[in-house]
């Protein structure tokens, strides 16, 4: 089945009560009334097998449990990412997936499937209005595809990169205007330099300026600092190395009348790895960036650090025990934080309240986590 066609979409549409249930969150009890909103995870993952499905699963919190497999077949590919905006779920399945697909965060139903075009590898995707705004690897920058019409335009950088692919792989949306990181990699897939940022008029799709950070190979997605810390900026991990991390860090990007490259917000070296993947917290009145930290040296590693903003300064220590593999993250609005462990002999989501782990062991989720980018929770 092509998941991009029409006929794929009809049969996710037909397939969704039997693969959701009706024990959602939200959903109408017997009386006919709508269900407290709780607060729940929900995992993407995907096995990197080209043509393989991937899955959905949902992680209510109160008490634990997981609702496997809750997103029809077909939403979900082999290497699939997550974001969610407003009341929507967005599944960036990428690699031979080439397509957004969109769903209710509430129920799970299907509510489109958006090609980006055929060899067209997207990464992330930013969202104004009825467009989507994808920076993806097969073509010259971002692709914007226009939800109702399906109709597909390609805001080209490719001037960033002397071979016309600039390796775009975040985007995120800011006051109408959307921030796109673009690595700028080689044939070897190696930076040829820093990285670049373009900042796009959503409205006119117009390049208002590019500037290049402080280090080569942003790597992830883009985050917002809190309201009111270090000025909102945009944060996002730079890895100019796998192998050796006293370079790189947590990057600032300034946003606002005079966008550019602000700084780092903490470096590699003090990480000891680079941050996989970032979330934020207030505990009390300080705000805490929270950070999946990554390394492969004579075995893969991830921990869970803790980062005072209002010091800036970092945790003395992991939260999370060697033990564990993670390799994701999220801040739920009961401040719990769910965690995706990938250690190969049990693996699944744990909870983690404060720096006190509230699960026994990890809750499976149907297949191993696989995405630094696949973990999201909300009410």
């Amino acid at each position: 089945m092509t998941r991009t066609s029409s006929l794929a979409l009809l049969l996710l549409l037909l397939v969704l009560p039997a693969a959701c249930g009706d024990n959602l969150r939200g959903a109408p009890d017997a009386a006919g009334d709508a269900g407290p909103a709780r607060p729940r995870a929900v995992i993407v993952a995907g096995t990197f097998t080209p043509g393989e499905a991937g899955v959905m699963s949902a992680l209510e919190l109160d008490p634990p449990a997981v609702q496997p497999r809750v997103a029809p077949n077909g939403a979900v590919g082999d290497d699939p990412v997550l974001r969610k905006v407003g009341g929507e779920l967005f599944v960036v399945n990428r690699a031979d997936g080439n397509n957004v697909t969109i769903l209710d965060a509430a129920t799970f139903a299907v509510k489109a499937q958006l090609p980006t075009g055929a060899g067209s590898n997207p990464q992330d995707v930013a969202v104004v209005g009825d467009e989507l705004f994808v920076p993806a690897f097969g073509t010259a920058g971002v692709v914007v595809v226009t939800r109702g019409t399906g109709t597909r335009t390609t805001i080209d950088l490719s001037a960033l990169d002397p071979d016309g692919a600039p390796n775009c792989i975040s985007a995120y949306a800011v006051g109408g205007k959307v921030y796109v990181a673009c690595e700028v990699l080689d044939a070897a897939f190696s930076p040829r330099g820093p990285g670049r940022i373009a900042v796009i008029d959503a409205a006119t799709h117009a390049v208002e300026t590019t500037f290049a950070l402080a280090n080569a190979n942003p790597f992830g997605v883009f985050e917002q600092l809190p309201d009111g810390v270090l000025g909102g900026d945009l944060v996002i991990p730079t890895v100019p190395s796998f192998s050796d991390f006293s370079t790189g860090c947590v990057e600032r990007i300034a946003t606002g009348a005079a966008p550019g490259a602000n700084g780092c917000v903490v470096a590699n070296q003090k990480l000891g790895g680079y941050a996989a993947r970032i979330a934020f917290q207030r505990q009390g009145a300080t705000p805490i960036q929270w950070m999946v930290v990554s390394k492969f040296d004579t075995a893969p590693r991830g921990n869970l650090q803790g980062y005072d903003l209002q010091t800036q300064d970092l945790w003395a220590a992991p939260i999370s025990p060697p033990t564990q593999l993670l390799v994701d993250a999220a801040v739920c609005p009961n401040d719990l934080i769910v965690v995706a462990d990938q250690t190969m002999a049990a693996n699944g989501l744990r909870i983690y309240a404060g720096t006190t782990e509230r699960t026994a062991a990890p809750l499976p989720i149907g297949l191993r986590p696989s995405s630094s980018r696949g973990l999201v929770c909300y009410e």
